[in-house]
C-alpha cells in the first residue's frame, strides 16, 4: 500500500487491529458530534425560553407602568363622562387590565412551553448506545501506533452513514451496512 492506495494485483485488507482502531476513532468523533448537537439544541431552547421570559417581563412592566399612569385618567374619565361612582369606575378599569394581563401571560407561557430539550441529540445518543452495546463484551483493546490511522480513514464521518467504516468498504464485498 502506497499513500493509502492499493496496488491492483494484491489483496491487502486492513488488519483487525486497524479496523478496531478506526471504529474507536469513528465512535469518538460520533460522540463529539452528538455532544455538539446537544449544545446547539440547548442553546436554541434557552433562546426560546428567554423570549418567553421577556414577554412575561414585558407584560408585568406594562401592567405596572401603564396601569399607574392611565388608571387614574380612565377612572376619572368614567366618573365624569358616564356619571359612574368612583368605585365602579375603578372596578371596570381593573377588570380590563386583568383581561390584558391574562392574555399576555398566556402568550408568555405558551412561548415557554415551546422550549424543548435536546430531542435530536438524545435520539442519536440512544442510537449510539444501541450500536456500542451490540459490540461483543470481551473485545480486547488494540494498541495504536503513530502511523496506523494514516490512509485508513478517508475523512470524518458526518453522521449520515454512522454504521459504516471506510476501511471495511475496501474489502470489495459490496454488502450494505446493517446499521441503517
Amino acid at each position: 500500500m502506497v499513500n493509502g492506495t492499493r496496488s491492483p494485483g494484491t489483496d491487502q485488507r486492513p488488519s483487525l487491529g486497524a479496523l478496531v482502531a478506526d471504529i474507536v476513532i469513528e465512535l469518538r468523533a460520533l460522540i463529539r458530534g452528538e455532544v455538539e448537537l446537544a449544545k446547539a439544541e440547548l442553546r436554541d431552547s434557552v433562546r426560546s425560553g428567554a423570549t418567553g421570559g421577556g414577554l412575561i417581563a414585558a407584560a408585568v412592566g406594562l401592567l405596572v407602568m401603564v396601569g399607574l399612569l392611565f388608571t387614574w385618567a380612565i377612572v376619572y374619565g368614567l366618573t365624569e363622562g358616564a356619571g359612574l361612582p368612583l368605585w365602579a369606575s375603578f372596578l371596570i378599569v381593573g377588570t380590563v387590565y386583568l383581561l390584558i394581563a391574562v392574555l399576555l401571560g398566556y402568550l408568555g407561557v405558551r412561548s415557554l412551553k415551546q422550549a424543548k430539550g435536546p430531542e435530536q441529540a438524545m435520539a442519536e445518543m440512544q442510537r449510539t448506545k444501541e450500536i456500542v452495546s451490540s459490540i461483543p463484551p470481551n473485545t480486547p483493546p488494540v494498541p495504536t501506533s503513530p502511523g496506523m490511522s494514516a490512509g485508513t480513514n478517508s475523512g470524518t464521518n458526518s453522521g449520515a452513514n454512522s454504521g459504516t467504516n471506510s476501511g471495511a468498504n475496501k474489502s470489495g464485498t459490496g454488502k450494505p451496512s446493517s446499521a441503517s
